[in-house]
């Protein structure tokens, strides 16, 4: 036995059987380990990192050969953009009216339902290829790009009882020939064309971009070109296949919507929201028709007739085309009208023989019409002594709402007896508005129509007619971008004596009728 005191006695003679190490063989030995343990973990890193990328590469090939399958058969992934909805679209059906008159097992769904793609955002320390949904090639692709893509596919098990439904599919290639007894199939479409050099999935929307493996070989190895593109086509001489349609980005949604609101609940603020997916979109907008600029989420200040309007332009156009504009307008009614006014008539016509006479001085203004007295003959008349007459007396008004009537005036019409053509047959009111809210002077015109009618034993049909001839008046007056005008309308205020049709007032043979003329400020908005 080799004890540690024979290690230190000294030079001498050593056994040739020694059992233990030097310390400079022991240090040796470990860095060789070391050494082959990092090969070796590099080499198993290496290894896991080729069958993941073999596994995905093996994945998207065989997912491609579905997806040719899935189009064939008359599916169509246009407008997908996430490779989970372009999955889960070829986990659907045929509907099972449909199975006897199909061939094939793609009457079945293609993909098993448990089938998942991880996402991640950007590849792996060892920047693996990763896949995504090219929308314009309608496959999966793979890639080495930033973003999101799928790093694996691979089976869910408690998807294992979902059911994604069934979906009506166009015409497939292939198709049940109905005119033939037994499970006989024919082309779909007549003499489909061919393109030899890109051997695409075989649709009828797109027959001339197909690969039909009846079609005899051309005699020469320059493939014939597609008749029905001309020559300015690239690659094969066929011409380009239609790109598919690009999916239009949603419009934007402005909170609130304009429109016309009260004083009091006029928005000060309104905000936008996109709607797009992310990344594929920058949210804009713009004010009363300024430069359009991006939306950072803050609130934008709102004023009276203000035009906000807002789009998602694509940052993708390969994939999106960008939405059409949301145009949001805001209006906001005055808080009120307030004022006085002043009347006067004039401009009356009337019979051959018309008689009149006007008092337009103190707060009521009258106006008169007609002769009174019949001429019995020898100097002799006959007196009624009671002429048609209107009179006006104005109302004041405070704090009126738009759109709400109010009393304009007060009116006494009186139908009287006249002779020989001698009544007014028209007259205008003339009112002097003396607004205080807002602060405006205006003039506006009242022309009413005055129809006389024969005496009869019918009350209603001796009732002689003021008519409104401009029910809407032509006073306008315009605040924050919105049109006020003044509108008018009868009211009868004792029915003994009148009554209203319309924008007629009929007042009974020999009857004062207390009336009050109402108006109201109507918006356009």
């Amino acid at each position: 036995m080799i004890t540690a005191r024979a290690i230190a006695s000294g030079p001498g003679p050593r056994s040739s059987h020694c059992g233990g190490f030097s310390l400079l063989e022991l240090i040796i030995m470990i860095s060789i380990i070391g050494v082959i343990v990092g090969v070796a973990t590099s080499l198993i890193s290496g290894e896991t990192n080729s069958s993941k990328a073999a596994k995905l590469q093996s994945d998207v090939a065989t997912l491609n050969q579905l997806v040719s399958f899935y189009v064939a058969d008359g599916g169509s992934l246009a407008g997908l953009s996430n490779p989970q909805t372009v999955l889960d679209k070829m986990k659907r059906t045929r509907p099972q009216s449909e199975w006897q008159q199909h061939v094939g097992i793609v009457s079945g769904r293609l993909v098993d339902v448990r089938l998942r793609a991880t996402m991640t955002t950007q590849p792996d320390s060892a920047n693996n290829p990763r896949a995504v949904w090219d929308r314009t090639k309608q496959r999966f692709v793979l890639s080495n790009a930033s973003g999101s893509a799928v790093s694996d596919f691979y089976l869910d098990s408690t998807l294992a009882g979902a059911d994604f439904g069934t979906e009506t599919r166009t015409k497939s290639v292939v198709s049940f020939n109905s005119s033939t007894s037994g499970w006989v199939w024919g082309a779909s479409v007549a003499n489909p064309a061919a393109n030899y050099l890109d051997p695409q999935p075989f649709t009828t929307s797109t027959p001339g971009n197909g690969f039909n493996p009846n079609d005899a070989a051309p005699a020469s190895s320059t493939p014939p070109a597609d008749p029905g593109t001309g020559s300015g086509g690239s690659g094969g001489g066929g011409g380009n296949p239609a790109l598919p349609t690009l999916a239009l980005l949603p419009i934007p949604t402005i909170t609130p919507a304009g429109g016309t609101f009260a004083f009091s609940s006029f928005p000060t603020t309104a905000t936008i929201t996109s709607g797009a997916p992310a990344g594929v979109a920058t949210l804009m907008y713009s004010v009363n028709g300024g430069g359009w600029q991006p939306y950072t989420g803050s609130s934008i200040p709102v004023i009276p007739a203000m035009i906000l309007q807002a789009r998602n332009e694509t940052t993708r156009p390969a994939e999106y085309s960008t939405s059409p504009t949301n145009t949001q307008t805001y209006y906001r009614l005055t808080s009120g009208f307030s004022g006085a006014e002043e009347g006067s008539w004039g401009n009356a016509i009337g019979g051959s023989n018309l008689v009149t006479s006007i008092q337009n001085s103190g707060t009521t203004s009258t106006f008169n019409s007609g002769n009174t007295k019949l001429d019995l003959g020898n100097g002799q008349y006959l007196d009624a002594g009671v002429q048609n007459s209107l009179s006006f007396t104005p109302a004041t008004f405070n704090s009126i709402t738009p759109n709400t009537w109010f009393d304009f005036g007060a009116m006494q019409i009186l139908n009287g007896t006249t002779f020989y053509n001698s009544e007014a047959t028209g007259v205008t009111l003339t009112v002097n508005l003396n607004l205080t809210q807002p602060t405006i002077s205006a003039t506006t015109h009242v022309d009413l129509g005055l129809v006389s009618t024969p005496n009869t034993s019918d009350r209603l049909a001796s009732a002689d007619i003021v008519q409104l001839i401009n029910p809407t008046t032509d006073f306008t007056v315009n605040i924050d971008g919105v049109q006020y005008r003044l509108e008018l309308q009868w009211v009868s205020l004792d029915p003994s004596s009148s009554v209203v049709q319309g924008n007629n007032l009929l007042v009974y043979e020999g009857a004062t009728a207390a009336v009050e003329l109402r108006a109201r400020f109507t918006s356009n908005y």
